[in-house]
């Protein structure tokens, strides 16, 4: 049962950062419906990713900010906000290049949380306004960027492997050929479209364990190697079911139950690598219990030597 309290007390705790994230959350929005005109699960799944990063940053950072003392909050919220004023007026500037126009607007936004809310916070939003800010806007591009070396790593990976045992196979950048047949590794193949629904899951995962934030941010680096070598033992699969029983592997029918496959083996394999990590406190426990456990029995032999002294 979610306690509604409890969770609306970080949105309560500090409202000039819950506007300002909130504001944020919106362009991000309405960027979403107003650029982003296909995979909208892809699109939907990177929304609710930074509705969770942000509320998470508002939920570490609320009512931190110490009163008192050199104000570096204000000192520091001006260097974000020059780098806007250069992105927008300086010489070299082009107002209408959206490039210019989004950063500006992510620089003015990191200026504002830090004036308002503090440095902790400003670090803790650094990411998911960048998101917000030059992520939805530009997802497309940067999907697209990220597509090619996907597929090129994971065609390179598989196809080495089949190397090692002996089959006659080779690859021109992310074509396979293999008796006479081109197999192309296209924007489909390579995992990339479910990038979105990925992250999103793999935030969730990475939130089961109670880590310190730099084990979190090693175990999410994993996600990528996860999504490239399960793809590659997917197309290893394709390729070693096509010498078997041939082209009808290559259908639809088959080609979408791999790739639902691929996805099932990215999460397993993603969530292997996080029952591998450390956990925090295990160690801290055992000390604990130890020291306690010692305590106890030099409390036992005390109460037993006065015994018998007396």
């Amino acid at each position: 049962m979610i306690d509604l309290k409890k969770t609306l007390a970080p949105l309560k705790k500090d409202w000039k950062c819950t506007v300002l994230f909130a504001v944020a959350f919106a362009f991000a929005c309405w960027q979403s419906a107003y650029q982003i005109r296909s995979e909208l699960g892809g699109a939907a799944a990177l929304l609710i990713l930074l509705a969770c990063l942000l509320y998470q940053a508002l939920k570490v950072s609320a009512g931190t900010q110490k009163k008192g003392g050199f104000p570096w909050n204000k000192l520091l919220a001006w260097p974000p906000v020059l780098i806007a004023l250069g992105l927008l007026f300086l010489p070299w500037s082009n107002q209408d290049a959206p490039g210019f126009k989004f950063g500006a607007w992510f620089f003015l936004s990191l200026g504002a949380v830090c004036f308002f809310c503090g440095v902790r916070t400003m670090l803790y939003g650094f990411v998911p306004l960048l998101g917000c800010f030059l992520a939805v806007p530009f997802r497309e591009s940067i999907v697209l960027y990220l597509s090619y070396p996907f597929r090129m790593v994971s065609t390179v990976l598989s196809v080495g492997f089949l190397r090692i045992f002996g089959m006659h196979i080779e690859n021109d950048n992310t074509t396979i050929r293999i008796e006479g047949l081109d197999i192309a590794i296209t924007d489909a193949c390579s995992g990339i479209q479910q990038f979105e629904a990925m992250i999103l899951v793999a935030f969730w995962l990475v939130m089961i364990w109670k880590r310190p934030f730099v084990w979190r941010c090693v175990h999410y680096a994993f996600l990528i190697p996860s999504i490239i070598i399960a793809n590659a033992i997917r197309i290893v699969l394709t390729i070693v079911l096509y010498k078997t029983i041939g082209e009808v592997v290559l259908n639809n029918i088959w080609h979408e139950g791999l790739g639902y496959a691929q996805i099932v083996l990215t999460v397993a394999l993603f969530f292997l690598v996080g029952c591998l990590l450390p956990e925090d406190g295990g160690s801290a426990s055992s000390s604990g219990k130890t020291k306690e456990n010692g305590k106890d029995a030099a409390k036992k032999k005390g109460g037993k030597g006065g015994k018998k002294h007396g």
